[in-house]
């Protein structure tokens, strides 16, 4: 009778011994095939979303750039004044003429640095560069497509341009005397106020920290490699 017992205690313990190894196996499998998966974005920017400070500090450092693109703008003016002995008078081109030299000297060029800057190997402009982030594409976290970019210059810009619209009409009726604007023109005007403001909300409050810009183009501004988050 003795042995018997023994012999169902060993059945025993190597059927709890069997189990335990199926169990423990189903514990491993995930972690063994882990490796084999494609990382989702999602795992990705958890770790590699910049602070909201650190955004807005490389914007300040790109909008320093910008500033000294806009002082060599109005140095080169005032030594065409010094030549001519007249300041140039944009409006005697008309409103739309205006609005597109205005484009060709100040909005172009912004936007070429914006696209140069994010469409190249450091993927970022200098001010990104410096707070060490990069734009990535939302969907894989890798390098953005160069047309990505494109719509990310695009819409990031679009509220400027929208506001030199609105700038230049005004000017235009109020240097012809007009004291009264229309209603499109005020709600252009407002919506030009506004837009920086829902840009940086976006940026600030929306759960993985994109502007309208990034959600347009697919893109995302994560935390670089190199910057060793």
């Amino acid at each position: 009778m003795g042995i018997v017992q023994r012999l169902d205690t060993m059945e025993s313990l190597r059927k709890a011994g069997s189990a335990g190894t199926r169990k423990e196996a189903e514990h491993r499998l995930p972690e063994q095939s882990a490796p084999n998966r494609m990382p989702g974005m999602a795992s990705y920017v958890s770790h590699h979303r910049p602070k909201f400070r650190t955004r807005l500090l490389a914007l300040l450092l790109d909008y320093a750039v910008i500033l000294g693109w806009m002082l060599a703008l109005a140095i080169v003016t005032f030594l065409l004044y010094l030549i001519t002995g007249d300041f140039f008078n944009w409006l005697a081109l008309g409103t739309v003429r205006a609005q597109l030299l205005g484009f060709l000297v100040l909005v172009l060029p912004v936007g070429a640095y914006l696209y140069v800057g994010e469409g190249s190997r450091s993927q970022g402009t200098l001010g990104k560069r410096i707070m060490g982030l990069q734009v990535v594409d939302a969907n894989t976290g890798e390098r953005a497509s160069q047309f990505r970019i494109l719509i990310r210059t695009i819409a990031k810009l679009l509220p400027w341009e929208i506001a030199h619209f609105a700038v230049w009409n005004i000017v235009a009726l109020t240097s012809d005397g007009g004291s009264r604007f229309p209603l499109w023109l005020t709600i252009v005007a407002t919506a030009a106020n506004l837009l920086p403001f829902i840009y940086i909300a976006f940026v600030a409050f929306q759960k993985d920290k994109r502007g309208p810009h990034d959600l347009f183009a697919g893109t995302q501004v994560v935390v670089g490699t190199k910057a060793g988050d």
